[in-house]
């Protein structure tokens, strides 16, 4: 089973970070939906998922919090 989790988290962040014709996802994710995905995935999707708020000019915990459920 933790097998199984790894590879979810590992495919999660491939998913997020594939190139599609209209651009990479985590640049057309709503942050609500970045926070959900921030707090279920590992620390690849996370540190993508803070990256990414950085280069939009967010702080990474501010935007967090504020779209977290």
């Amino acid at each position: 089973m933790a097998t199984t989790k790894k590879n979810a988290k590992a495919e999660t962040h491939e998913w997020l970070t594939a190139k599609t014709r209209l651009g990479r996802r985590i640049e057309r994710l709503g942050w609500h939906r970045l926070a959900r995905i921030y707090w279920a995935g590992g620390a690849r999707v996370r540190r993508a998922i803070r990256n990414e708020a950085r280069r939009c000019g967010y702080t990474p915990s501010t935007i967090l919090a504020l779209h977290a459920e």
